[in-house]
């Protein structure tokens, strides 16, 4: 049998299991990779050939763990973000991919301080990913990224050490409400991926979400904006003048989180930017001249 083969039986059963044809189809390519040690490339190129001995024997049971809907970030212990592998584990998020959007619109608003001393920082860092990504953007970049999940920082901490970016991504262990009251420095960018999805539909969510992510990093409260309520209320301590604070928001809390911004004295929305599938997904928040 060939790997195609081999790959369309697992789309099948992946189908039967609920996931989409196209879902189902990129997890069973990228699984079968997993297990070969093969980039994409090097996939199209072969995937005619016949399989290699035991290949079976070690993508049969991790096709078996997706049909259970386990992410398969979890399954092969790595996700792609920004371009970069990162390490992932139980208990911490899983980057998405539009998550990557702060990313572009942070070096959109400061691409005139690429090659300049930047002090970042990363709330909620999960993985590391934004502020690994961000470090590996801005090449003078100091980050500070924090997390209130010991899981999280190691996670981080090991992902920034993989990079050889230990030295200018400090990951700490303290909450948002803690790290916002003792905030002495001021940063040039602040990002935040803060749970965002209202209490009342995170029983809705699908099971790779609702069963293998940390409630705590999903939970947005009862509009979904609490955390950012929380950030807001503090930030104009933490930024500098000229500084940008880009947090990511979930369908339909664009106007909320306007009005909320617009009733905090000292700050304004600056940009509102949308994701590929035309939805309101990154928010830019600067400050006013009234503090």
């Amino acid at each position: 049998m060939t790997l195609q083969e081999y790959v369309a039986r697992a789309t099948e059963r992946l189908v039967q299991a609920g996931l989409n044809k196209q879902e189902a189809s990129n997890d069973a390519e990228l699984l079968a990779r997993h297990v070969l040690g093969w980039d994409r490339a090097t996939y199209i190129n072969r995937h005619l050939e016949r399989c290699p001995t035991h290949f079976e024997h070690g993508f049969s049971p991790l096709v078996g763990r997706r049909t259970k809907r386990e992410p398969v970030s979890l399954i092969t212990g790595q996700r792609e973000f920004w371009s970069i592998p990162f390490r992932m584990a139980a208990g911490v998020l899983t980057p998405r991919p539009e998550t990557e959007l702060i990313v572009e619109t942070s070096i959109a608003r400061l691409e005139h301080r690429r090659e300049t001393s930047l002090s970042i920082a990363d709330i909620g860092t999960g993985s590391g990913c934004l502020a690994i990504a961000l470090a590996t953007e801005f090449r003078l970049a100091m980050v500070t990224a924090i997390d209130i999940s010991p899981t999280a920082v190691k996670l981080a901490q090991s992902n920034a050490r993989s990079r050889g970016l230990q030295t200018r991504v400090k990951v700490i262990e303290i909450g948002l409400s803690d790290w916002l009251k003792n905030q002495t420095a001021t940063y040039d960018l602040v990002v935040a991926n803060l749970p965002y999805i209202p209490t009342a539909e995170t029983d809705d969510l699908p099971p790779e979400v609702k069963e293998y992510e940390p409630r705590c990093a999903l939970d947005g409260g009862r509009d979904g904006l609490y955390p950012l309520r929380a950030l807001l209320k503090y930030a104009h301590y933490c930024l500098k003048p000229s500084g940008n604070l880009i947090v990511e928001i979930g369908l339909g809390q664009d106007k909320a989180l306007e009005r909320i911004t617009d009733s905090t004295v000292g700050l304004k929305m600056d940009g509102i930017r949308k994701d590929l599938q035309g939805i309101p997904r990154t928010a830019v928040i600067k400050l006013t001249n009234q503090r």
